[in-house]
């Protein structure tokens, strides 16, 4: 029930409003001058007043004017006579609720009330949205506050590195882990250090468009991607890089970075690939003994031939065993160097390789042998191709190994005998090498074995040893080979070397 107070000087007006408004439901007081109802104001404050202006002393207009001041909540509506618009108006200058005619008429009293009421409500509701707005807005601070610290120490004790970047490269944040990558110090890294100074020169601007491709994730994302760091006292170090853009408004405004040192993960997978190695060539020891075997057996056939062909005075039983002998001695001679040739550890030469050269020295040294064997042998190379760094005469006698194969790789029925050897850059990531021949193809059934030691499918003519060979140079010289064949359309052998390694 709200309260009104009703203040005039006449009380048949005081009594007549008090008996409206009581029978309306409101609880009313009344007052007969604005002393008196300064005073209830003061003790019993109502929510609406209801005062008359011409009043003996303190008049409606201070009247007002003190209740706002005493409390500005409170609604005042006025009661004026006939010809004082002008003290109406002044009273709803201070903020008057509304102010009605003399005589009263329960109409213009039920509009003018309803318009305080709405009032009163309308500033209870704001008064509780606010209460509740700050309440909310302190819960709300409070748990951006704790998510805050909660991220922040997330991403200080990750053990993966972190960093944030804006578009100029400047670092923003450097993790702990970062830290112990780099070496750097937080404070070190956010004071002036670039983020293209974390990497090998050019790296970073490759990171960089990659975010922005396919490749990874798609455009805004880079996701497992290998690659380099360059750490504060100049080592090189492998890291698995994730990235993605980051924006505001829709603005692209910087760049955060997860990465994780993966070096003892490459020391783990060398050491497997040479345990792997040593066990292909436990397991090819048998292989291997079975082939000297029968080398042994046709050098003792030739032999037998050679001594019969002597006491018998027969040339030519004489030449045909002397050229047993002589071809098994090559075959045993070429198995035990391609043998050793695998069973080698890693070249530590480390020379800049010029790739077209090598694959010049290649070219010449089998275009002889291509000529007389109805090949027609083709080149194809870019200009400016980085360098590689590694053993030149390993890479050399890999490319040859695959160049003597696809010279190989014609039989009687090869329409087209070609063979074409070729150098490109792929995608500005990778240096390619490719070894393609219209040939035989390679069967279905053998495609998966032909990179294991001493498998062959050329015979007595083979070693099986050219393609592990080969692949394993490959893999020292950070490089991967893959193939694609046709069966009686030919074979293509692709070895594609980061540009990174190249610098």
């Amino acid at each position: 029930m709200r309260r009104i107070l009703v203040v005039d000087d006449e009380e048949s007006t005081r009594e007549l409003l008090a008996l409206s408004l009581q029978s309306d439901g409101y609880e009313v007081l009344c007052a007969e001058d604005g002393y008196s109802a300064m005073e209830i104001c003061a003790n019993h404050p109502p929510q609406i007043v209801l005062t008359d202006i011409k009043m003996p002393g303190m008049d409606g207009i201070e009247l007002l004017r003190r209740i706002k001041h005493l409390n500005a909540d409170i609604e005042v509506i006025m009661i004026t006579g006939h010809g004082q618009m002008e003290l109406a108006i002044q009273a709803l200058q201070l903020e008057a609720s509304d102010f009605i005619n003399k005589p009263i008429s329960d109409n213009a009293l039920s509009v003018a009330l309803r318009r305080a009421e709405q009032k009163i409500w309308m500033r209870e509701k704001l008064r509780e949205y606010t209460e509740n707005l700050e309440c909310m807005l302190k819960q709300a601070t409070d748990e951006i506050r704790k998510r805050y610290d909660f991220e922040h120490n997330l991403i200080q004790t990750s053990m993966d590195g972190i960093i944030v970047n804006d578009r100029d490269g400047n670092i923003i944040l450097f993790s702990e882990g970062a830290s112990r990558i780099y070496g750097y110090s937080r404070e070190e890294a956010v004071c002036g250090l670039k983020v293209t100074s974390l990497y090998p020169e050019g790296e970073a601007r490759r990171v960089k468009k990659l975010i922005y491709s396919q490749e990874y994730g798609g455009p805004g994302y880079l996701v497992n991607y290998e690659t380099t760091a360059r750490t504060k006292d100049g080592r090189l170090v492998p890291i698995l890089l994730s990235a993605a853009l980051l924006y505001e408004d829709g603005e692209e405004v910087g760049t955060v970075g997860y990465f994780k040192d993966i070096t003892e993960v490459k020391e783990l997978q060398a050491r497997l690939l040479e345990q792997t190695r040593l066990a292909a060539m436990g397991e090819a020891m048998a292989e291997v003994a079975h082939g000297v075997k029968n080398i042994l057996y046709g050098m003792k056939l030739g032999a037998y031939m050679v001594e019969k062909a002597l006491s018998q005075g027969d040339r030519g039983r004489l030449e045909k065993g002397w050229d047993m002998v002589r071809k098994n001695m090559d075959r045993i001679a070429r198995l035990s160097l391609e043998m050793l040739d695998y069973a080698r550890g890693k070249s530590r030469r480390r020379e800049a390789i010029a790739i077209n050269d090598v694959i010049n020295d290649v070219y010449q040294e089998l275009s002889k042998r291509a000529q007389e064997e109805g090949v027609r042998l083709e080149l194809e190379t870019v200009c400016d191709l980085p360098y590689l760094f590694g053993d030149v005469e390993a890479f050399h006698s890999c490319v040859l190994n695959l160049m003597t194969n696809a010279l190989e790789a014609f039989g009687e029925e090869s329409v087209e005998k070609r063979v074409t050897l070729r150098t490109f850059v792929q995608e500005n990531r990778w240096i390619c090498v490719e070894v393609e021949d219209t040939g035989r193809g390679i069967p279905p059934e053998v495609q998966d074995k032909i990179f294991h030691p001493l498998f062959t499918t050329k015979g007595a003519r083979g070693t099986g040893l050219g393609l592990a060979i080969a692949q394993k140079i490959v893999q020292e010289l950070g490089g991967v080979m893959d193939f694609h064949t046709t069966p009686g359309r030919g074979t293509t052998f692709r070895l594609r070397f980061p540009l990174v390694t190249s610098q």
